[in-house]
């Protein structure tokens, strides 16, 4: 009998190593291999393919036909990614900066998915804020606005801009320095792929992430008032640092693989609520509440 069964997953395999030996022994360029990233959707249609083929055809014809499907999309592919007009691939950059004015308070939103970001404060002379933004080149640049009236900086990716590129993850990277003249909020959704915070400069009144993130860094400025932390949406690892003896308030709902603060480990934890000695008389506090899952939350003070 024909063998035939399980045949097209290892030559998807075959076609990939292909592919990538090609990039590496520089038949295809690195153009070339980023318009293959874009194509991944190809891969779905293939795997969907071969199985309406197996319950519309007998096992043998089902194989043959997906396997000479396959091959000719392949093909197609890759002569695409090496004889297609030139397009803007590589690295752009995007920069913005503008004047304090008038206001007293201010709040970045910023929403960028499948980056590093990086978010810091200090003096800036009469900016508000200066925000660079690398990106590939194949995408449309982000968009970056100021509403005067409420104070409000968006950083937002161009509605083009897909996460699930399989290249180019690594070239979109978001930095913006915050004026330490007036207080912040700071709210970043979109799924980022890592925050790296250093806020110890910031007049912070409220930090939120939400929409996930592979993993968060933020260290914290010395509280004035009661400054708000929430996490919602997951966050794979969570890292905290406050200045020494700060007051905290800690609320995990949707479960954590494990807690550490100040050294004291809590593991395979649901629900979980601790808070400092002196928090409910201090006046400058830290209250940080994460929702909807993390696998690793520590908070450190000193």
């Amino acid at each position: 009998m024909f063998r035939n069964r399980g045949l097209l997953f290892p030559l998807i395999l075959i076609a990939i190593g292909i592919i990538v030996l090609l990039a590496n022994t520089g038949v295809l360029s690195q153009q070339a291999l980023e318009r293959l990233g874009d194509l991944w959707p190809l891969l779905l249609i293939i795997l969907g393919l071969q199985l309406i083929l197996n319950h519309t055809l007998p096992r043998q014809q089902a194989t043959l036909v997906g396997l000479g499907a396959t091959a000719i999309i392949v093909i197609a592919a890759l002569l695409y990614a090496m004889l297609a007009p030139a397009a803007p691939f590589g690295t752009r950059q995007a920069d913005s900066s503008q004047p304090i004015g008038g206001l007293t308070t201010a709040t970045l939103a910023l929403g960028y998915g499948g980056a590093t970001v990086d978010i810091q404060a200090g003096t800036l002379g009469g900016a508000l804020y200066q925000a660079h933004v690398d990106y590939p080149g194949s995408e449309n640049p982000p968009t970056i606005s100021l509403d005067h009236e409420s104070g409000t900086l968006a950083i937002r990716e161009n509605s083009s801009f897909s996460p699930f590129h399989l290249f180019g993850s690594a070239r979109r990277h978001v930095l913006v320095s915050l004026t330490d003249r007036i207080p912040w909020t700071i709210k970043i959704g979109g799924g980022a792929t890592n925050l790296r915070l250093d806020l110890r400069h910031v007049q912070l009144v409220k930090l939120q992430v939400s929409g996930g993130a592979n993993r968060v860094e933020a260290q914290l400025p010395s509280p004035k008032g009661t400054v708000l932390i929430e996490v919602s949406g997951g966050a794979s690892n969570l890292t905290l640092r406050a200045p020494a003896a700060s007051q905290w308030h800690v609320a995990v709902s949707g479960g954590a693989s494990a807690v550490s603060i100040d050294g004291s480990s809590f593991g395979g934890i649901g629900d979980f609520e601790r808070q400092s000695p002196q928090y409910a008389s201090a006046e400058n506090r830290f209250d940080i509440a994460i929702s909807g899952g993390a696998s690793h939350v520590d908070l450190r003070t000193g």
